[in-house]
């Protein structure tokens, strides 16, 4: 879920200010991919050196300390050079811990690594030889290619033997010191790379837009290269190149593939050194997973005072839903205005993707991909039941779980599918999270839960932007028609367009100007009532109220064809794609997002429902479930998570205790 780069030369043009701003710009390239941790590994005929830090790559690149070991490492150049980066998301292991951060290495091979390894604790513990120094899933790859090297395999094969043994999304640049060889491996086809018109230089990197912006950006590659030659390294393929005689061989490493695998290069015989420059210490963050927390025993739900709530006979929204009303029977206004959903059907589906579908198969479109279930169901349908090649896409703004991190590497490695990550500065999104958080704990309002979630709405704005960037005209959206939370809205004071009878409603993202002119003028009296909210967020929250409210939403939506079925969702992402689930929850809606288990807690604390009620209830509208069926789903999900919420709480840097404490002496409107 990374930006790696790579680059190998012995172009005597490429002296040490060249090489110092090509490496640079590469740098500032990956960075969108990732800007917890950044480091780098340069090889030359005197060793390979390391360095690393727990910051930016736009930050880490102006310290003294990186100054200084460039500066070492070209020096010592002879010839030829080789260089690996990489820019980190982080999901398994605290960045503030150096052995967590990339590159990673193992005697000889040196390797930077892009995706998830999801089976890494049953390789480790499948081979207890092996020894484990780090957290990080990158160490288990590498330490199973080095055991394959000392059997006597060449670094190309003891890699493939390596990559045969994972599960999980993986593209790799490997520097091999004793051969003087770099590797490049792709199991889902998220990395690229490009020759120089006179064969002596070979770049790498993540994204074929990377390369092809830093032949326009860097003067000195802008004169070598030509963008038109940039080549994907499809899923199972690879590529050996020897950094002295400057050759690159393509090979792959399926077992199926005819191509035999290069073997090593002459052994360049140079001792091997590696130089770790180590980050700032800090204080460790959770990534998510682990040990279940040990809690103080909170306040008990009062589950038999919301069981007494009056409820519609037709559906199970309470009597604490905004704007709800009942008639004579019990069956609320919710249910006697809703406009059962129509579908375009599955022969316009099919005709719709014959005119997508591109006959060199070659990427036809993008598909917003969170790792939620119903976008891993949507990239399942997309690739394997239409045949389309769509390039996806995620935006990841701090609350994306490893979980659903971990289910989008599973999916994208099986399907051989290119991910394209926008990574937020997490830091700045976290405390902005934090901020809103801590105001609304001072002051808490319903109508002002939002907020908590106004970050990640940037979304819709990088999924049009990466659309243009790769020239594709159809972003693909496969959103839930029945997760529509209008009371959310309706705690402000909003009344959902959908009790209006003869409304066909309004769409899952937008709300009538006249809805969102009310929604501002009841946040901007909250926001001058609780000054804690006029904080660092503001800009923030501005640019995610245009992307959600304001900017374009010209989707193709799958389930605008053909039914949502949640049976039929869960049975393929289970069945097929050993999709992870939460240990805390039976439902597989929600588990990837890590603010829900927050606000749902405070919704149902407060007013005896979540989003949950909201969901189930349109499922029985559409006749999918039974109202009997709905009440126990609602019983069983709504239960608070609170490891979940740790995780939450954790990463904002508030104590979770102190939180639940506010919420849970709310006056209940039940």
């Amino acid at each position: 879920m990374c930006g790696i780069w790579g680059l190998c030369s012995r172009d005597s043009s490429l002296d040490g200010g060249a090489a110092t701003r090509l490496i640079r710009d590469l740098f500032y390239l990956a960075e969108s991919r990732g800007k917890e941790a950044a480091g780098i590994a340069i090889a030359t005929a005197a060793g390979t050196a390391v360095f690393k830090r727990a910051q930016a790559a736009t930050q880490m690149v102006k310290t003294p300390q990186y100054g200084a070991y460039l500066r070492e490492a070209l020096a010592s150049a002879a010839g030829w050079v080789g260089a690996i980066g990489h820019s980190r998301l982080v999901t398994n292991g605290s960045q503030f811990d150096p052995q967590n951060n990339q590159p990673v290495t193992c005697e000889e091979l040196t390797t930077v690594h892009n995706g998830i390894i999801v089976n890494v604790d049953a390789l480790w513990q499948a081979n207890p030889d092996l020894s484990r120094q780090s957290e990080v899933d990158t160490e288990v790859l590498v330490a199973l290619a080095r055991r394959s090297r000392a059997q006597g395999l060449s670094a190309a094969e003891a890699m493939a033997h390596a990559y045969g043994q994972i599960s999980g999304m993986a593209s790799t640049l490997t520097l091999s010191s004793d051969t003087a060889s770099l590797l490049a491996l792709s199991n889902n086809g998220s990395l690229y790379w490009v020759r120089s018109n006179n064969g002596l230089t070979t770049l790498f990197a993540s994204e074929s837009l990377i390369l092809s912006r830093l032949l326009v950006r860097n003067a000195w590659a802008r004169a070598r290269f030509d963008a038109s030659a940039i080549e994907q390294i499809a899923q199972g393929d690879a590529v050996a190149v020897d950094m002295i005689a400057t050759t690159a061989v393509p090979f792959g490493f399926a077992r199926s593939d005819p191509r035999p695998m290069p073997s090593d290069p002459p052994a360049h015989a140079r001792p091997t050194s590696v130089d770790v420059e180590s980050g700032r210490a800090g204080r460790p963050r959770s990534g998510g997973g682990g040990a279940a927390l040990v809690h103080p025993a909170p306040t008990p739900v009062d589950l038999d005072a919301i069981h007494a709530l009056r409820r519609c006979t037709k559906c199970v929204l309470p009597e604490t839903m905004p704007f709800i009303a009942f008639d004579a029977d019990g069956v609320c206004n919710y249910c006697r205005t809703y406009q059962p959903e129509t579908y375009l059907g599955e022969a316009a589906l099919q005709e719709w993707a014959q005119a997508v579908r591109r006959p060199d198969g070659q990427i036809d479109s993008l598909v917003a991909f969170s790792g939620g279930r119903d976008s891993s169901y949507g990239l399942h349908y997309l690739v394997a039941e239409l045949g389309l090649k769509p390039l996806a896409f995620t935006y990841d703004w701090g609350m994306v779980t490893d979980l659903a991190r971990r289910n989008q590497s599973r999916m994208c490695a099986q399907l051989g599918t290119e991910l394209i990550i926008v990574s937020a500065d997490i830091r700045k999104k976290r405390r902005n999270i934090r901020a809103n958080v801590a105001a609304w704990l001072r002051r808490p309002n319903l109508g002002l839960v939002p907020l908590f979630m106004a970050g990640d709405k940037q979304y819709f704005w990088y999924a049009n932007q990466t659309a243009k960037n790769y020239g594709l005209k159809d972003i693909l959206l496969a959103s839930n028609p029945f997760e529509k939370t209008h009371f959310k809205a309706g705690f402000c004071g909003v009344r959902p367009a959908q009790l209006n009878r003869g409304s066909q409603g309004e769409a899952l993202e937008h709300l009538a100007l006249g809805s969102v002119a009310k929604m501002a003028t009841y946040y901007a009296k909250e926001y001058l009532a609780n000054p804690g909210y006029l904080n660092r967020s503001l800009v923030d929250t501005a640019g995610a109220t245009a992307s959600y409210y304001a900017i374009p939403h010209n989707y193709w939506r799958l389930f605008s064809y053909i039914p949502w079925n949640e049976a039929e969702v869960d049975r393929t992402l289970l069945g097929i794609y050993d999709w992870e689930t939460s240990p805390e929850a039976d439902s597989t809606w929600r588990i990837g997002d890590g603010t829900a288990p927050w606000y749902n807690y405070i919704y149902y604390r407060v007013c005896g429902f979540t989003e949950n009620d909201s969901m189930r209830s349109n499922q029985i509208r559409e006749g999918q479930i039974t109202r009997e069926y709905a009440l126990a789903a609602i019983d069983r999900d709504n239960a608070p998570r609170y490891d979940s919420m740790a995780w939450y709480f954790d990463a904002i840097e508030l104590d979770m205790w102190d939180a639940v404490r506010v919420v849970d002496r709310l006056e209940r409107r039940y």
